[in-house]
């Protein structure tokens, strides 16, 4: 076998399994299964050239001869179809492709299995037997246009693109294809006479591995990678095999007296596979030594991976911190873990969590300037208090951070760091086991540190986002309040003069008993009244926490419409009540939704002109999901189309005077039940507002629950 050969015969199995591994890499992408063919059609033509090569006689030659054309001919129309997908241009040149296909198989059926293509084959002492031209075989280089268009349609598409990123592709195909070409082209040498040997041929798998690595590595993107990569193995390769051949070939010598070459090539090409192959080996064979030999780390590896992935979506504080004592626990198998974050309001860093501290945790609370908090800030590295005590002599300040670290019960301080400002810190004391923590741990609780700083940052953040909602929900409420007061302040003082007044009559009319009865029944009924009133007013002012009980829609309707009686009467207003009594109960929060309520009645009002009309109505709805509906409507000035779009938007109001957050909370509210607020209006013809709310908000919520991200990401408003 000579070197010619062994050329084609090593690029033929090359090819081949580039092409199934760009198949499998994505077996649904057309692009990959286009150049999987290419790649087979390369690989059919190099083993036919190779088994022509090295036949020992004329019939044999001649027999692969036609197999390595099965091949070849369809090399040109694969390439065209290739470089038509990756330009996306299939359908526009539909009519060519078939054409080309069309000559391919008319080649292959009319011409390569008779003497008009290949007449013959010659034997040459320097590659072996190469085949003789039939009157036909011009019809082969026609094919070659298809390439040739294909490389121009190229040139094409790269002037007219604008995108960088497609030119950089177009550019490192047109290259990759003019390599493999310009190789193959030389294949034609020896039966056009022309005196050069074909001895780039073999290189035309340098085409076949370009492409085929940008498609399976990169996807046909990181071009710059590829050519780089390319360019630094070919380097390598040659450096390292060049020193490799000329010590064999001195060896040969030195042993047998004489050069082998083929014995030379085969031992070369060993030796390049196992190049190839050696680094993937190892790591396959460390992992596997890994996990035989030390399952239980790999295992809690494995988990502390998983577990520290997830802390990035708890935006809740304090169970973020539960979950980051878990994950030290779980992975670590410590003793105890503490973790202090800093609280701004009182400038004082706290254990927001721990395990394994019982009653420790009371006593230990630093202030924000302690100078063990301000060295931990400033050295912003992991803690390690062996590494500390063996600078203690060195250095006056260690004594002091080894006494700290030992008064928390800290082996290792992580700090948590965001924008150079200490925000928290977690300890970590003894392994049960007593064993030392290995370098693996360390790095382990390196990245802990970093995803748990971002993630603590991020939760406080979202504290005080819904600490703000509670604010504004609070301002909202002293602001309704503020309407209010005037008229149930009335409400109380006309109902106390009626008692006064007959409290100055009782003594002279005290025997007439028709007078006490009266007067009886009146007090008690105002002073209900008035009770009633006040109960409504605290109970409607008073912060509370959420709480999400069965309520009657209709009974919360009536007591906001009861808190609102003396702003109806002002207005001579008429209140049409249409309740549905058979309205089933919803899980809401009372005080919430009474709030939602007094906002949309309150604006009915206001909206609302003297002695104008306002409709309250309750419905039950049942698709596929059970739901109450409260629809207000009056029949005021109404909202123009504009600002309706910004009806719920926070401090917008088209009031003069209003705090433009009661719609915004009363949308934030109903939202937070997992319901929905619309609103229809058009100028002069007053407004609707619809309030659907599920008749289990908690169980809706469990089944179209929005990540807290989600909700940060949706804001306020929705």
């Amino acid at each position: 076998m000579n070197w010619y050969a062994i050329g084609f015969f090593s690029g033929s199995i090359f090819a081949f399994g580039l092409g199934i591994i760009v198949y499998l890499r994505n077996k649904s992408s057309f692009l990959n299964r286009i150049w999987c063919l290419q790649c087979f059609s390369v690989s059919v033509w190099q083993f036919g050239r190779c088994m022509v090569a090295v036949s020992l006689d004329r019939d044999s030659a001649f027999f692969w001869t036609r197999v390595l054309y099965l091949g070849a001919i369809f090399i040109p129309i694969l390439t065209l179809h290739f470089i038509l997908v990756l330009t996306e241009k299939p359908k526009e040149k539909k009519t060519l492709i078939l054409l080309g296909y069309s000559f391919g198989l008319l080649e292959l059926a009319g011409f390569n299995f008779s003497k008009l293509f290949v007449q013959d084959v010659i034997y040459n002492s320097s590659f072996g037997f190469y085949e003789v031209p039939g009157k036909f075989y011009l019809f082969h280089f026609l094919m070659l246009g298809f390439p040739t268009y294909a490389v121009w349609f190229l040139f094409k598409e790269h002037q007219r693109t604008s995108l960088a990123l497609k030119k950089n592709q177009i550019k490192y195909v047109i290259s990759a294809s003019l390599l493999g070409f310009i190789s193959g082209a030389t294949s034609f040498f020896p039966f056009l006479d022309i005196k050069i040997p074909p001895i780039a041929a073999p290189f035309t798998s340098m085409y076949v591995f370009i492409i085929s690595y940008a498609i399976i590595k990169y996807r046909l993107m990181d071009i710059t990678v590829v050519i780089k990569k390319s360019v630094t193995y070919s380097f390598l390769i040659l450096l390292l095999l060049t020193p490799c051949l000329l010590i064999l070939l001195l060896s040969e010598r030195a042993i047998f007296g004489s050069f082998d070459y083929t014995f030379s090539s085969i031992l070369l090409l060993l030796f390049l596979l196992a190049a190839f192959a050696f680094p993937r080996l190892k790591v396959i064979l460390e992992n596997w030594g890994t996990k035989m030999l030390f399952r239980n780390e790999v295992a809690c590896e494995d988990v502390f991976y998983k577990l520290s992935r997830k802390i990035v979506q708890v935006l809740d504080l304090d169970n973020l911190l539960s979950h980051i004592v878990d994950i030290i626990v779980k992975t670590m198998d410590v003793e105890k873990v503490s973790v202090f974050v800093l609280d701004n309001e009182e400038n004082k860093f706290k254990i927001r969590a721990s395990y394994g501290l019982n009653g420790e945790k009371d006593r230990l609370l630093f202030p924000k300037q302690d100078f063990f908090f301000r060295w931990v800030e400033e050295k912003n590295n992991i803690v390690i208090r062996e590494e500390i005590e063996e600078r203690i002599y060195s250095d006056q300040r260690m004594g002091l951070i080894d006494a700290r670290m030992k008064e928390m019960g800290s082996e290792i301080c992580l700090p948590l760091v965001h924008e150079n400002h200490l925000i928290g810190i977690i300890n970590l004391s003894y392994k049960k086991s007593r064993s030392l923590f290995s370098y693996k741990d360390i790095e382990l609780l390196k990245a802990l540190s970093n995803q748990a700083s971002v993630a603590l940052e991020n939760a406080r953040l979202y504290d005080m986002l819904k600490r703000s909602k509670i604010h504004m929900r609070r301002v909202d409420r002293l602001a309704s309040l503020g309407t209010l007061t005037a008229g149930l302040a009335h409400e109380i003082r006309n109902p106390l003069v009626s008692i006064k007044t007959f409290l100055q009559l009782l003594p002279e009319r005290f025997d007439d008993e028709e007078f006490r009865t009266y007067f009886l029944n009146l007090t008690v009924e105002e002073v209900e009244r008035i009770s009633s009133l006040l109960s409504e007013l605290l109970d409607f002012a008073r912060p509370s926490e959420p709480n999400f009980q069965k309520a009657d829609i209709n009974e919360i309707m009536e007591k906001v419409v009861l808190l609102a009686d003396k702003e109806i009467s002002k207005k001579s207003l008429v209140v049409h009540k249409q309740y549905n009594i058979d309205l089933p109960k919803a899980v809401v929060d009372r005080a919430q939704m009474k709030q939602v309520f007094l906002n949309i009645f309150l604006n009915a009002i206001q909206a609302s002109s003297e002695r104008g009309e306002i409709f309250i109505e309750t419905r039950f709805l049942d698709i596929g999901e059970k739901f109450v509906q409260v629809i207000v409507r009056d029949k005021g000035e109404g909202i123009s189309e504009k600002d309706i779009e910004n009806i719920f938007t926070p401090f917008f109001s088209i009031k003069s005077g209003g705090t433009g957050l009661g719609l915004s909370i009363s949308h934030q509210i109903v939202q937070e039940h997992r319901g929905t607020i619309n609103v229809k209006s058009r100028p002069g013809e007053g407004s609707t507002f619809t309030i659907n709310l599920p008749l289990n908000s908690m169980d809706y919520k469990k089944r179209n629950e929005l990540s807290p991200e989600e909700e940060v990401m949706e804001g306020t408003i929705r």
